[in-house]
């Protein structure tokens, strides 16, 4: 425990030297321009129209300008984001991008280590809970400011998205999103479970059974740390008590009884071979459409992203795939499911060339870009990219299926410390502490409120 705690006190040491290189001198890097922005603009009014500087970059001119852009995901974003780089690159040869790409694994602490050294990326990609932790570092850049067009955007969805309570844009949503269950419909059939339809908690329990009764082989869930971390733990808070984890006013909202009874849940899900186990599942990190058992169609469900719906299907052409219905909680403030945005993507603060960094963001979110990237990030975030990869079938039809059903429930947000990286760490070190075996629901529950107390200290 008390490594653990030291842990969390070095990683806020790290997070604070984050917050003092982000505050430097340069233009719409430091976190004292958001103080002095318009209040949020109302949500029936249009979206900040670009400034003619937008339309006249200085990517024209003969000056070789070299960038760098970063982001996770599968091989399908991999190769539809590097053809998009590619496109830019054409209509502007004196800009070279260099795309630095990987899986999740590791993506965030990387990040954290490159503020602290102010040498992030020019634009990179951001995990939509660690964006309001950016923003209160000083690390983005003003979109706003700086020129971003906003023309095809809704002007309420991006208030919701990127803006922080600010008023001006720091960070652009990548698409339309929310959590998902993505179901092998062929083996749920055959076993007899229907996922269409509203459940609680509980019933994971009796498919599972089901599951292994039909075949010893077969798991309901594929259930990988990360994305089981935050679809359970913070998912029980939001059902629960309405509330985030911990709030924007650093309150605790979630007792160590309740945090014992979320584990003890858990441990079930493994002790009673509901989700495959965990050791198995370790290896393939976040990435479950690399597992062998997924792509042979041994899984009922997936949980995740309506943004992993792309490369989950993808996996098995010959499987017939559905968006599930998420558990709900009998009693709950809550249903606690919302729907947001995947990522973010934004501009580093320090960036020695933002107006090439925006302009190039303006192209990722133009038409031809549309046609390229189609659901590799979700549902694109506007009407104008929807109606492309409709008319062009690139609009996953399971990705779109997966957004309708986030968007059937009413619960909110919990981004802001909750979704921060220290805390993430702390609940996944629980998750999986847990799920493993290393720890009791009980010993689990005391350590994660000790922690999480020792974080609300250290940061009020």
């Amino acid at each position: 425990m008390k490594l653990k705690k030291i842990g969390v006190i070095f990683l806020s040491a790290i997070m604070t030297m984050s917050l003092l290189a982000g505050c430097g001198d340069t233009a719409g890097s430091s976190t004292d321009s958001a103080a002095t922005d318009s209040a949020p603009a109302a949500t029936e009014q249009a979206a900040p129209a670009a400034t003619t500087e937008t339309t006249e970059q200085t990517t024209d001119s003969a000056e070789p300008v070299t960038l760098r852009f970063s982001w996770w995901g599968g091989d399908a974003r991999h190769e539809a984001t590097l053809a998009v780089i590619d496109a830019y690159q054409k209509l502007h040869p004196n800009v070279t991008i260099e795309p630095e790409y990987s899986s999740y694994d590791g993506y965030s602490e990387k990040k954290t280590t490159e503020f602290a050294s102010e040498t992030a990326p020019d634009i990179f990609q951001i995990e939509t809970g660690l964006g309001p932790e950016y923003y209160n570092q000083g690390v983005l850049y003003n979109l706003t400011e700086g020129g971003m067009d906003f023309s095809n955007f809704d002007a309420a969805f991006l208030e919701q998205n990127g803006q922080f309570g600010s008023g001006s844009q720091y960070a652009m949503p990548t698409g339309q999103a929310g959590t998902a269950l993505i179901v092998n419909k062929d083996l749920a059939d055959a076993v007899g479970i229907d996922l269409s339809q509203q459940y609680n908690w509980d019933q994971f329990f009796e498919w599972g059974k089901m599951v292994r009764e039909y075949d010893p082989e077969c798991y309901l869930l594929s259930a990988n740390t990360s994305y089981a971390t935050a679809f359970i733990i913070r998912a029980w808070c939001r059902q629960m008590n309405a509330k985030p984890i911990i709030d924007a006013d650093m309150n605790l909202n979630m007792t160590q009884e309740q945090f014992e009874e979320c584990f003890t849940f858990i441990k079930r899900l493994y002790d009673e071979e509901v989700c495959a186990p965990a050791a198995y599942k370790a290896p393939f990190g976040d990435q479950d459409q690399e597992d062998p058992n997924w792509i042979a169609g041994k899984y009922v469900a997936s949980i995740g992203y309506t943004s992993s719906a792309d490369v989950l299907s993808a996996a098995n052409s010959e499987i017939t795939y559905m968006a599930g219905h998420l558990p709900l909680r009998d009693g709950g403030a809550s249903d606690g499911w919302f729907n947001d945005c995947p990522q973010y993507i934004g501009v580093y603060a320090k960036t020695e060339h933002p107006k090439e960094a925006i302009d190039f963001l303006n192209f990722f979110y133009g038409e031809e870009a549309a046609a390229i990237l189609g659901t590799v990030r979700s549902v694109p975030p506007t009407v104008m990219a929807q109606e492309i990869c409709e008319k062009a079938g690139t609009l996953n039809p399971l990705t779109k299926e997966s957004v309708s059903v986030s968007m059937l429930y009413n619960g909110q947000s919990d981004g802001g410390p909750t979704t921060g990286s220290e805390v993430t760490a702390i609940l996944t070190d629980a998750y999986e502490n847990v799920s493993h075996g290393t720890l009791s629901p009980a010993e689990a529950a005391e350590e994660t409120v000790e922690l999480l107390n020792d974080y609300i200290d250290t940061h009020k």
